[in-house]
């Protein structure tokens, strides 16, 4: 869906790290800012004021506290951008290293995340403001099944747990999924970032390291697709 720039001048994000722009820097073996993000990429070409509220490590629970602490201060926009699920998505990978066999659950269950962001979307509209979602950039499984066990985590029995380690990219997958079926839905806008991704032959030099942020060039790519579904 094509969302019309005149209907647009400040823009609110409530998001995870891949909102916030961060990448894993190779070289200090750390988390930073990438020097070019999303929002710099959409806020530069579209000349739009956006507020960026995403915070590195948010589950779709602790970005929906923010929001509402955020929309009771009276902040103000016409448009409400959402993202969230990475790290919904995600497995406590140190307790199933130490026993594979127990039955554990991601930080946030599907049915949650679905349900939260729904409810997200209500909390926006009631405010006056447009909702957009978001899909979820891919993972590169084997990456990040690497970088999970590069400290000493068992990777036999996390393996073990997981069946095969692509697990990690269907049930990340699913998370996306959930976010397009709310969208249909509530009827609200959708930019899927994750097509941009897929459709690239090279889809995973758009990623980092840790094979869960998009690298520099991936987050270019974040904000020339939402730059051109904005028209």
């Amino acid at each position: 869906m094509v969302i019309s720039m005149e209907q647009i001048q400040k823009v609110m994000l409530w998001g995870d790290s891949v909102g916030k722009g961060v990448i894993f820097d190779e070289a200090r073996g750390r988390y930073a800012i990438s020097k070019c993000t999303a929002v710099g990429t959409v806020a530069e070409a579209c000349h739009l004021e956006i507020v960026n509220h995403s915070k590195m490590g948010n589950t779709i629970s602790a970005g929906f506290e923010m929001m509402e602490r955020d929309l009771a201060k009276g902040l103000e926009a016409d448009v409400a951008v959402i993202e969230f699920g990475g790290n919904d998505s995600d497995f406590d990978w140190e307790a199933i290293s130490r026993d594979p066999t127990a039955d554990h659950q991601p930080r946030t269950p599907l049915a949650v995340f679905r349900k939260t962001l729904s409810s997200m979307v209500d909390r926006v509209r009631k405010a006056g403001m447009l909702p957009v979602l978001l899909t979820l950039p891919p993972v590169d499984a084997d990456r990040y099944f690497s970088f999970i066990t590069r400290t000493g985590l068992s990777a036999k029995n996390i393996l073990q747990w997981l069946g095969d380690k692509y697990r990690i990219y269907r049930f990340h997958e699913s998370y996306s999924l959930a976010v397009t079926q709310v969208a249909y839905e509530q009827k609200c806008r959708l930019i899927d970032l994750r097509a941009a991704f897929l459709e690239r032959r090279d889809t995973y030099s758009f990623m980092c390291k840790d094979g869960i942020h998009p690298n520099q060039n991936g987050q270019l790519l974040m904000g020339q697709t939402v730059v051109q579904a904005i028209g």
